[in-house]
């Protein structure tokens, strides 16, 4: 390996540490709990090496968010490859729950917790979750297509079943059903979502 390669390495590894830091700061303290001086604590450097990577701390929270849409639309991915519009919805929800409840901190992180909005149109994160969505709402239509739905609303039927996704994911995350046994939660979670678009077939 080239010197030119190892420092490459070598910034990209620091700039993880900072990411690992920031997110393990922000699942604790939340956004407004945290800044340059305690993420630089947490990796035992000087708060000006955080500046060397990242103007800010937005700058920052909008890296993690990126890393956690990224990972979520590769969660959804095994989903898109399901030739029927049907299947391929009810699969999109079980991925999209199963994402949620694996990963909550990153889901609190993409949708939940209080966050800084400036100019996020112009965030890689935001085009990559708009993506995502947009594909949803294509299968949504897909399955109008079929005559699986009686609307052909693409975009309410679409933000209805989000919605309620987003819901059922939100009571996890912050754990708000522990009336339900633990063993039941999921399997509870996943039935919902399929009820919410026979449902919705209906209407």
């Amino acid at each position: 390996m080239g010197i030119t390669q190892r420092k490459e390495r070598e910034k990209e590894e620091m700039r993880q540490r900072i990411l690992d830091a920031a997110l393990h700061l922000f699942r604790e303290k939340g956004y407004e709990g945290v800044s340059i001086r305690n993420i630089a604590e947490a990796i035992e450097y000087s708060p000006g090496t955080i500046y060397l990577y990242y103007k800010d701390k937005s700058e920052i929270f909008y890296a993690l968010q990126y890393e956690a849409a990224a990972l979520k639309r590769d969660h959804l991915l095994s989903a898109a490859l399901l030739e029927n519009p049907w299947e391929r919805l009810q699969a999109i929800g079980r991925q999209y729950i199963d994402f949620g409840l694996k990963h909550p901190d990153l889901y609190d992180l993409l949708f939940i917790i209080r966050s800084p909005m400036e100019s996020i149109e112009n965030q890689d994160c935001w085009i990559l979750g708009q993506a995502t969505h947009a594909f949803f709402v294509e299968t949504v239509q897909a399955c109008i297509d079929h005559r699986y739905f009686k609307s052909t609303d693409a975009d309410t039927i679409a933000f209805t079943l989000w919605c309620h996704a987003h819901g059922l994911v939100s009571m996890f995350v912050r754990e708000r059903i522990r009336m339900y046994p633990e063993e039941r939660r999921e399997q509870l979670a996943r039935d919902s979502f399929e009820m919410i678009i026979k449902m919705a077939a209906t209407l």
